[in-house]
């Protein structure tokens, strides 16, 4: 599996994050037959907890974990 992540920053405090990959290969094919399929749910949970530290976040320099 490959994964790629462009991070943007946009006017007026916004980001935009745009993601593709592959899944190619037996691990990719089992992930895919499974359901709920673990690799969107992964993305989702992912996006869900940047959405939180930025909430928590004073500003966004202090997104470190």
């Amino acid at each position: 599996m490959l994964h790629a992540w462009l991070v943007e920053d946009l006017p007026g405090g916004r980001v935009r994050i745009l993601t593709q990959e592959t899944q190619i290969g037996r691990p990719a094919a089992e992930l895919a037959r499974q359901t709920p399929n673990p690799m969107p749910n992964g993305h989702q949970a992912w996006l869900d907890g940047l959405v939180r530290a930025a909430e928590a976040a004073q500003s966004p320099w202090e997104l470190t974990s």
